[in-house]
């Protein structure tokens, strides 16, 4: 079946100039032209705007989104697996800030109790801790980091936690000219692998290169790089390799 340009808009509740600006710069090309000069879509055109819409739900910037429909690798299934959990898991932890919330306006009302440890339900590192335990939970590296981090104290982890933002800023290279095998960014990659074997687990060459795919490929990650800077996470990505390849052991 195909479908004008009003009626791919109409279905996917986003204005025809939307549609016409994704066609512009490429992400969402018409299946083909008619005879009449009108463009027109086809149902894998409505799963590619799925793909668009989830993860601009995810502050996704879209020149990112392009480079993630470029990529050969771009597995559609995969993509709407890690939609579900991303969305699933932000899902889970606003009905619990929601929840906090209505408790604590009873509690003011006088309607009910609460103990202090209930004041921050849904405000805790857990939502962190689950992401990283459903990927490496069984490996020797997350267990060693778990361990790691349950033995620092909070003052540490506040510090630990701006070391890690400060070096990541320094990473993505936040000037318009930088590139990514300039010297300070690659100094930047060094002093992060630093990081990660000095608070965390052993980082190498190969196991960081696996990390940068990951946090170009899943907009999870990719929104914390895209947030310094457009286009950041896979710049990221580009600086990792360099790194790697010239740091094989």
């Amino acid at each position: 079946m195909a479908y004008t340009i009003k009626e791919i808009a109409q279905l996917a509740n986003v204005s025809t100039r939307t549609i016409r600006y994704y066609d512009e710069i490429g992400l969402l090309p018409p299946a083909y032209i008619g005879n009449n000069g009108y463009r027109y879509y086809d149902r894998q055109s409505l799963l590619s705007l799925q793909q668009i819409l989830f993860y601009r739900e995810l502050d996704v910037p879209l020149k990112e989104i392009i480079r993630f429909f470029a990529d050969p690798g771009f597995n559609p299934l995969e993509a709407l697996m890690k939609h579900r959990n991303a969305l699933q898991g932000k899902a889970d932890r606003v009905q619990k800030l929601i929840t906090t919330i209505d408790n604590t306006i009873d509690m003011i009302k006088g309607e009910k109790g609460m103990a202090e440890n209930e004041l921050f339900n849904g405000l805790d590192e857990k939502k962190y801790t689950d992401e990283a335990e459903a990927r490496w939970g069984e490996t020797d590296r997350f267990k060693k980091s778990k361990e790691q981090w349950s033995s620092y104290s909070k003052i540490q982890k506040e510090a630990i936690k701006k070391e890690g933002g400060d070096i990541t800023t320094r990473m993505v290279g936040t000037g318009p000219d930088v590139n990514p095998d300039d010297e300070d960014v690659q100094k930047a990659i060094g002093d992060y692998v630093a990081y990660i074997n000095k608070y965390f687990y052993p980082c190498d060459a190969a196991f960081l290169r696996g990390l940068s795919e990951m946090w170009a490929t899943d907009a999870r990650f990719a929104v914390n790089y895209e947030r310094i800077r457009e286009g950041g996470a896979s710049f990221v990505k580009q600086a990792v390799a360099i790194y790697c390849d010239r740091n094989k052991t």
